[in-house]
């Protein structure tokens, strides 16, 4: 059996979110970041900061104002909200054409992130609940132990088809089994070893069994991701194999009191905001 440390030693040509996206956590953890500090790490990167403002002039970011630098965008958006567009700018970079062992392909995955990202951010709205600042990006990097572990999945692949289609259990279930970690323990590791905020390593980590978690973590945002991982593949936003067994957890739904008709108004009042973000960023829909 295999551990997330070992994954992580193991994979061949594991990704990594861009020096930019390292940069700019920095900045976000130092109180004296301004504006232009920002703007001085993002605009060497031309693709980046074209990504950077077609994002932030979206409709799922609902400003008034045309947004035209990133001066300009870290002052109406705030350095979260563009840490969070950077990082999913720079995600997609990182994708290969097919993600091994999961029999789905690098739009599906991503448009699934940005789904659970958008979900769980109109989810905390619906029930007034708050997450701290990084529930959109904690969306986003909740399924990234997946880029690292499906190449142990691939080494037998017989064993996954029989798991998934005559036994029929759920793909985090396989993935214990045949290696002998889950992709929620490397994602957890992998968001630790590329210096990003800690609370997104306590979704990534966490997100499959919210009960698990345990102070320090945020388990608001932990619940969050997790109901928005499920609504997400319920809404048929790249749900691989496997993944159409999950269920929502009672107790996360109990702690966030939400109820039906909140899943059906998330899923509903994020849906073009999903697709629009995923073409601006080329995974077209």
């Amino acid at each position: 059996m295999t551990t997330a440390r070992e994954v992580m030693r193991k994979a061949d040509g594991l990704p990594t979110l861009s020096q930019v996206v390292t940069e700019l956590s920095k900045l976000i953890a130092n109180e004296k970041s301004s504006a232009q500090d920002f703007e001085r790490v993002i605009k060497p990167d031309p693709a980046l900061t074209a990504n950077l403002l077609r994002l932030a002039n979206s409709a799922y970011f609902g400003l008034r104002r045309q947004i035209s630098s990133t001066r300009q965008a870290v002052a109406l958006l705030g350095i979260e909200r563009v840490f969070e567009i950077a990082t999913s700018a720079s995600f997609t970079r990182i994708l290969p054409d097919k993600i091994p062992g999961y029999e789905i392909d690098a739009r599906s995955y991503f448009l699934h992130s940005l789904a659970v990202g958008a979900m769980a951010e109109k989810l905390a709205e619906l029930t007034h609940v708050s997450a701290g600042d990084m529930l959109f990006t904690a969306g986003l990097l909740h399924d990234i132990g997946k880029l690292a572990i499906g190449a142990f999945l691939i080494a037998d692949p017989d064993a996954v088809r029989n798991a998934l289609y005559q036994r029929e259990v759920r793909f985090v279930d396989v993935e214990k089994e045949i290696v002998g970690t889950t992709h929620d323990e490397v994602g957890a590791l992998m968001i630790e070893e590329w210096h990003l905020p800690q609370e997104l390593g306590w979704a990534a980590r966490w997100h499959h069994a919210p009960n698990g978690a345990a102070p320090p973590a945020d388990q608001t945002m932990v619940d969050l991701v997790h109901v928005a991982d499920a609504l997400a593949h319920m809404m048929g936003f790249g749900a691989d194999v496997g993944e159409l067994k999950r269920t929502i957890d009672d107790a996360a739904v109990a702690r966030l009191k939400v109820k039906v008709h909140d899943l059906e108004k998330a899923a509903m009042a994020t849906m073009e905001s999903i697709k629009e973000m995923s073409e601006i960023l080329g995974g077209q829909a």
